[in-house]
């Protein structure tokens, strides 16, 4: 990989923003409770001031039983401060209703631990706002003020803020991260708290990438409070590679700053 630039914060954001709240790391936890979720919770034991929160995805989220060293990882990972939602894909909406609603009450039903879920592959344009109205509507309707987050993997159209708590706005490489810039057609994000919006960035090389990442996020302009940064690797042309593996090379050092951003102090070494 070639030696990018260094992104460097504008001296003044004047994009209008409602008042940030702290950054928060957004896990793809896609990974087997050794050492990924042990490793997750010594580091929730270890960053108090960090919030944590891991999509948990059992084969794909489509399972029969419970993992019961899945379910120990998590009620370890949560006794130490961490978050956990259920890894629910729509297909887009080609997923029937009833399909998505089952896969729900499977979590529940399994992993009564989940405080939320995470419905991945989410239309962006608005043409199955039905579709993910009646989703929101059947999980609020649980009555366990359960969190919605969304992954268009884009900017989508304002009305999917209604479906969802925060909606993931980015999903790809450190270096496509660089031009993301909601002012140009979604000014609609810096009326809602910029928990309204997450980023999950692969191909972030190195540490240095990864810190820029972050203090990109968390410009006014850029208005994103959940985030998740790793080296690991995709190639949207090929089809090859996992980001969601495991954690980054640098998930201390993540932490770490993301720590220190919230306190507005400097960031730590690389």
């Amino acid at each position: 990989m070639n030696n990018p630039a260094e992104i460097v914060p504008a001296a003044k954001e004047e994009t209008p923003s409602v008042t940030p709240t702290p950054m928060q790391v957004l896990v793809p936890a896609y990974f087997n409770p050794a050492p990924g979720w042990d490793v997750m919770t010594s580091s929730a034991k270890a960053h108090p001031d960090v919030k944590i929160t891991a999509i948990l995805n059992p084969q794909n989220g489509k399972f029969t039983n419970v993992n019961v060293a899945l379910t120990n990882a998590i009620a370890s990972f949560k006794l130490a401060g961490g978050n956990v939602v259920g890894y629910v894909s729509t297909n887009y909406a080609k997923r029937s209703l009833a399909e998505v609603k089952a896969n729900i009450d499977n979590y529940l039903l399994h992993y009564p631990e989940v405080s939320g879920f995470f419905l991945d592959e989410m239309e962006a344009k608005g043409k199955q706002l039905d579709f993910y109205s009646d989703v929101a509507n059947y999980i609020r309707g649980k009555g366990l003020n359960l969190q919605i987050i969304g992954n268009p993997g884009t900017l989508p159209v304002e009305a999917y803020a209604s479906v969802s708590d925060t909606l993931v706005t980015f999903e790809g490489k450190e270096v496509d991260y660089r031009s993301f810039n909601p002012a140009t057609l979604h000014n609609w994000v810096y009326d809602k708290p910029s928990t309204i919006q997450a980023a999950l960035v692969h191909n972030a090389d190195n540490c240095k990438l990864m810190q820029q990442t972050l203090t990109m996020a968390a410009l006014p302009r850029i208005h994103t409070s959940l985030i998740y940064v790793t080296e690991l690797e995709f190639d949207y042309s090929t089809g090859i590679g996992n980001p969601w593996k495991s954690l980054p090379k640098y998930w201390t050092q993540l932490l770490d700053s993301v720590d220190a951003i919230n306190k507005q102090q400097s960031l730590p070494a690389c």
